[in-house]
């Protein structure tokens, strides 16, 4: 349901502004709170990505919870302004810290580690404080090791994303955002997690970071 919500949002943020009489577009001064079109920007986060799931219900009666894993993620945004309203955006992340759980509260500990790459269409809307939505196609590499299993996995899909930001001085702002990665399959993964969850794990990030416009 997250998910589905967090797409509708989006789209009414990518649609109305894009839907706006053309002949108001303008360029903006440098001095005003609008940002110019075509400048650039580059922009560096840091975050947590979560990863969520549900046992199958046939672990009930065993009262056992998956633990949510996080992984601590630090990295960078450059993208291009298309109008005063839309822009493309490039974004990557690592993990630089990864959280060790012992997997339904038992045994030896499970270790995540999440790596995102990303191109995406962004819209937002103009003045000192703003909100912007995002979708794009991205490719999460994502590591689990437990044991001495240990698997590396590409992960294809549509994310989403919606955020809000706030210009601190001429030129830079600060942002936080949500962003909603493809799931992870775990029904094809028999030999770690195949059979115990009901759904596919769902890969959530939040971050907060500076951006810098420039021409």
């Amino acid at each position: 349901m997250t998910k589905y919500i967090a797409i509708a949002v989006l789209s009414l943020t990518l649609l109305i502004p894009a839907t706006s009489n053309a002949s108001r577009y303008k360029f903006e001064d440098s001095r005003s709170g609008a940002l110019i079109p075509g400048k650039a920007y580059l922009g560096i986060k840091f975050g947590k990505l979560s990863i969520n799931g549900d046992l199958d219900s046939a672990f009930d009666a065993l009262d056992l919870d998956f633990p949510e894993l996080e992984t601590d993620n630090i990295g960078f945004v450059f993208g291009g302004e298309i109008n005063e309203y839309l822009a493309l955006e490039f974004s990557y992340t690592e993990t630089v810290s990864r959280e060790e759980k012992n997997i339904f509260k038992l045994g030896p500990t499970l270790k995540v580690s999440s790596d995102t790459i990303g191109l995406f269409l962004v819209g937002r809307s103009q003045g000192d404080v703003y909100v912007k939505g995002r979708v794009g196609y991205t490719r999460m590499n994502q590591e689990v090791s437990y044991l001495d299993f240990s698997e590396d996995d590409n992960i294809y899909g549509i994310a989403v994303g919606l955020g809000a930001g706030i210009k601190i001085r001429e030129g830079i702002g600060l942002e936080v955002e949500y962003t909603l990665f493809p799931d992870t399959e775990t029904l094809d993964s028999t030999e770690l997690v195949g059979g115990i969850f009901e759904d596919d794990l769902e890969n959530e990030l939040v971050t907060i970071g500076l951006v810098w416009s420039f021409e």
